[in-house]
């Protein structure tokens, strides 16, 4: 298996979808060179058809049980995955890869891999499904005509930053102690989304008048040039976040704390889904029912914090067994049928308009919304994705 490192929903929701039917149950990039990996077994899989399911999709044969129930591919089939370096979101696809369920669906693995959404998007040609915060969907439906077929996390973890033994430490809320100040954070991103939400909660909804200045850094960058000094605040994510704790540095407030919706989406390519169709709805199914299968028991959970962990190291970003342990904690995914119903359940747009849109499209509009208000995007490209249907149900759909 070749590997390329270029690097809540609510439950009436699912309650209410599930009625009389039964379901089938943003920043810069970073590369690296292209590594090869053989397929690990199953270890510790739990179907007792598990390695006949094996040998049959290594054969090219399409036939016997699988780990995740889930029916293999015909033929022997590689998927490209746009894989998000040391985000949660992402390590389903890790330990699917890993667990060898991937294999048993007779699909081989390539990773592109990146540190943010633009460029993820700006790459999009080389890869079929990817998973990527908001703001990075947003751009991909905007300049490359990326659908989002579903939700892959809600990032609590989105934290800004300043040093210890400062005004901003002692007194953040105080707009004063905000001026003159330089913000390290990769623009277009949730950072930037996060950031500017905590300014509106302070009273500053103008940097310029405090002069605020944004200095668009890199995720992994940002991290860095924070520790050497630069930037009298930083917003970082995931396991950057847990290491600036590490450092010392003051959180001053995250997702999570502001109460707001910030959730990562799961992507295909146009041509992905017209084109390969049945590898999407496998990779679709594969992605969830693996974090189903990470919280079955406390082996399985522990194999993910395992694996995840070795997908860091992967990328080369370094973190503890704790750190580990707490972004797997903090990961905010649905099981299928929760998203399912996410993808199909349609509710009032939440503009007020009285059009139905999904409750997942509602999830990305508050993004979206936000976005609009600052000028990155227009009403007329809100309306443009709900035209074109790129918040796309069909693998939802077919799954039901």
């Amino acid at each position: 298996m070749r590997k390329i490192l270029n690097r809540q929903i609510l439950a009436a929701i699912a309650a209410a979808a599930m009625v009389g039917s039964l379901t089938a149950c943003g920043g810069s990039g970073n590369s690296a060179q292209t590594t090869a990996a053989p397929t690990t077994a199953a270890a510790g899989a739990e179907s007792a058809g598990t390695e006949a399911a094996k040998e049959d999709a290594a054969g090219g044969e399409a036939t016997g049980e699988t780990t995740l129930g889930i029916t293999p591919l015909a033929e022997r089939t590689t998927l490209s995955i746009g894989f998000f370096a040391g985000s949660a979101h992402s390590m389903p696809w890790y330990v699917a890869d890993k667990m060898g369920f991937f294999d048993e669906l007779n699909i081989d693995v390539e990773y592109q891999s990146f540190t943010g959404g633009p460029a993820m998007m700006e790459a999009s040609a080389d890869w079929d499904v990817a998973d990527v915060g908001a703001p990075g969907v947003l751009n991909g439906m905007k300049n490359y005509d990326i659908n989002m077929i579903g939700i892959s996390d809600n990032e609590f973890n989105t934290a800004l930053f300043v040093r210890p033994d400062t005004d901003l430490a002692k007194e953040p809320e105080n707009p004063e102690n905000w001026r003159g100040k330089k913000v390290l954070l990769n623009r277009g991103t949730t950072l930037q989304y996060m950031f500017m939400q905590y300014m509106t909660s302070i009273g500053i909804t103008d940097l310029e008048a405090y002069d605020i200045e944004i200095v668009d850094t890199a995720v992994g960058t940002c991290l860095t040039a924070f520790q050497t000094g630069e930037g009298d605040a930083m917003c970082v994510w995931n396991a950057f976040a847990c290491a600036a704790e590490e450092d010392g540095d003051v959180r001053v407030t995250d997702i999570g704390k502001m109460g707001l919706n910030n959730i990562s989406g799961l992507c295909a390519t146009k041509d992905a889904i017209e084109n390969k169709t049945e590898l999407v709805k496998a990779a679709y199914q594969a992605y969830y029912k693996t974090w189903e299968w990470c919280q079955a028991s406390d082996e399985n959970m522990e194999k993910a914090v395992e694996l995840f962990m070795e997908s860091c190291d992967d990328e080369g970003i370094a973190v503890t067994e704790t750190t580990a342990k707490r972004l797997i904690e903090e990961y905010q995914c649905m099981s299928l049928d929760e998203m399912i119903a996410s993808m199909t359940t349609e509710e009032d747009d939440r503009n007020g308009s009285g059009t139905k849109v999904t409750n997942a499209t509602n999830q990305l509009f508050e993004t979206l919304d936000f976005f609009i208000t600052l000028g990155n995007y227009t009403e007329e490209d809100r309306q443009t994705i709900l035209d074109k249907g790129l918040v796309n149900a069909s693998i939802a759909e077919s799954l039901k």
